[in-house]
């Protein structure tokens, strides 16, 4: 399935060079410029998600596939990892992350909403009546 997926986003792009080809056909240079850097654009936002497609599928991520995963930089996850915040694996000074760890850890750190909160709060007295 993943490799009819590919195949289509091929044709897609060489439908889309067909159709450019015949955009351009008469236009002047700089139009031509200016759409060929759009088209590179393009190509490298492509590429960009599918990386993430394939970083998202790995169990296990080295220091730099954790931050992107984690959207942080690599001095605050070094940071994160020094003081033992973040669980990690460390076997001769590498450092690796297991997904679904990282995945607990961010769940840990859940913020509670107001209605939440209120919630705990009516439960709470009415567990606990006032001595009055």
């Amino acid at each position: 399935m993943e490799d009819n997926r590919n195949q289509q986003h091929v044709e897609n792009m060489e439908q889309a060079l067909v159709l450019a080809e015949q955009m351009l056909d008469g236009k002047s240079p700089v139009q031509v410029l200016a759409y060929q850097i759009f088209a590179q654009q393009q190509v490298k936002d492509r590429i960009g998600a599918l990386e993430n497609i394939f970083l998202y599928q790995k169990e296990i991520f080295n220091f730099d596939e954790a931050a992107a995963y984690l959207n942080m930089s690599k001095s605050t996850l070094y940071k994160l990892t020094s003081k033992k915040e973040i669980p990690h694996y460390k076997p001769n000074r590498f450092v690796f992350f297991e997904k679904a760890e990282l995945d607990k850890w961010i769940r840990s750190a859940s913020v509670k909403t107001d209605g939440q909160l209120n919630d705990e709060a009516n439960r709470y007295i009415i567990s606990h009546p006032s001595r009055a």
